[in-house]
């Protein structure tokens, strides 16, 4: 957050409580869970500004309808990354199916070389067996992980792409996520600099994961308009 503007009132964290109809411990709380951001130092006085007061107001406000730490944390990561409510619905959609396991059905390579016309250029299986799409070698039934990436096949396929295109797409698709997926290694060791155990590394590693998909899908749209309209003067609506 950044500093409040000149002439914007700040409050002591017991002022900030009793304006709000909150209690320095909840705030406390709040603050540790990572919803309400740090205080204004002042030397070793703590303020608070008009944002705290209003992020402050929003949390009471949501709590107050039953809303978990969790889902507000969502909330407000969706307001930081300019997500919609309808992204947020989709990247619990998305998870909803990987914590059903085996209720979603996954379409085998079979599948996609039904709808290709071709077979599976072996490039693309020995991507997916390195970022774990592909369970072990020969394991076709792992190769997609779910409907949305067989759809995004298909409908590659349905406009005309060849072997050879759909092995250039699937080599840029999968190589990014896999660099992508590094940020994490990141992550995790500074965590473990940090001197956090393996069970609280998982913790924290998978909180950051419930809102990654959004603001993943997010970034790749935003890079995706800005290349259309470097590269073929296509501004997106």
């Amino acid at each position: 957050m950044s500093p409040a503007p000149r002439g914007a009132p700040l409050q002591r964290v017991e002022e900030l409580a009793e304006s709000a109809g909150s209690t320095v411990r909840n705030i406390r709380v709040y603050q540790e869970k990572g919803l309400l951001p740090p205080p204004i130092r002042r030397g070793r006085t703590a303020l608070y500004g008009p944002e705290h007061r209003r992020r402050l107001t929003l949390i009471l406000r949501l709590l107050d309808r039953g809303y978990t730490f969790a889902t507000i944390d969502e909330l407000f990561t969706a307001e930081r990354h300019g997500l919609s409510l309808t992204d947020l619905i989709e990247a619990e959609n998305s998870r909803a199916l990987r914590r059903s396991g085996g209720a979603r059905r996954r379409f085998t390579r079979t599948d996609a070389e039904a709808v290709a016309g071709f077979p599976m250029p072996p490039e693309l299986l020995e991507m997916g067996t390195a970022i774990g799409l592909v369970s072990e070698p020969g394991a076709d039934d792992e190769f997609f992980a779910d409907a949305h990436m067989y759809e995004m096949f298909r409908e590659v396929v349905r406009l005309g792409l060849d072997a050879e295109g759909v092995t250039r797409i699937g080599d840029l698709v999968l190589e990014g996520q896999a660099r992508s997926a590094e940020a994490i290694d990141v992550v995790v060791r500074a965590l473990r600099e940090a001197g956090l155990d393996d069970a609280r590394i998982e913790e924290r590693v998978n909180a950051l994961l419930a809102s990654a998909s959004a603001a993943v899908r997010r970034i790749f749209l935003s890079a995706v308009a800005a290349l259309l309209a470097e590269r073929h003067g296509i501004t997106r609506p």
